[in-house]
């Protein structure tokens, strides 16, 4: 007698976060995961011209955070995506020291050479087309989606620098020592974007898996959630 295994129509917390990190591996295989690190400074121009494009049509983080926290209709969940907020805006506004994540990125950028001239007329102008509908999907999945879809997609990206965090802060402590040898002035400013990612997207991960395991427990969410995971892995794919 043969017997066939189903699937449970319902996975368990734990096997649902199981399910998305295999997505995540299986995506891995055709595109391998680089800690991102510099090699000479004749390259750059090239990045700079990357970030430069980075810039264009404004900063679209705070947007979709924003989003996902009108859409939170759990008390405790809106507390915490408040406090996410925070941390992407910055202390500052609410009488810290930590600057906001979009200046982390011009420190970052003024360092391969971009001046802050540059960067605002880059601000002000349009997206790339395909940014700009990947923009306006993070926008419209967050508005749209119920909220643990909104808030769990960000496992997808803060659960890759949890991942790598060690490997990370080991790039950047080499990447410290190539630019003080390239003459680079302000060199913990230009990797403190990279260094907070590392540290805060630990933090904002276990929040994303934590809205996961304990919202996502119908089959519809479950099936949300893999498709949203699958298409955020693709999308960052597309722009790196």
């Amino acid at each position: 007698m043969t017997t066939t295994e189903t699937r449970p129509e319902v996975l368990s917390p734990q096997e649902l976060i199981d399910s998305l990190e295999e997505i995540r591996q299986n995506h891995y295989k055709r595109y391998p995961y680089r800690v991102k690190t510099l090699n000479s400074v004749d390259d750059f121009p090239a990045l700079a011209a990357g970030k430069l494009r980075s810039h264009a049509g404004g900063d679209i983080n705070h947007r979709f955070e924003g989003e996902r926290y009108i859409n939170c209709t759990d008390k405790q969940m809106r507390r915490m995506q408040l406090r996410k907020l925070v941390d992407e805006g910055g202390e500052v506004a609410v009488g810290g020291t930590k600057v906001s994540h979009p200046l982390l990125a011009r420190w970052e950028s003024y360092s391969f050479g971009l001046t802050e001239e540059e960067i605002l007329a880059s601000e002000k102008g349009d997206a790339d087309p395909t940014v700009l509908i990947w923009h306006g999907w993070h926008i419209a999945r967050d508005r749209f989606h119920p909220f643990p879809v909104a808030i769990g997609s960000g496992l997808v990206g803060e659960g890759e620098n949890r991942l790598f965090a060690d490997e990370q802060m080991a790039a950047i402590e080499e990447d410290a020592k190539r630019l003080a040898e390239w003459g680079v002035p302000n060199i913990d400013a230009a990797l403190l974007n990279r260094k907070e990612h590392a540290g805060i997207d630990v933090e904002h991960a276990e929040f994303n898996e934590r809205v996961i395991k304990h919202y996502c427990t119908t089959p519809k969410l479950q099936d949300q959630i893999r498709h949203v995971f699958t298409m955020r892995l693709q999308q960052r794919a597309q722009i790196r």
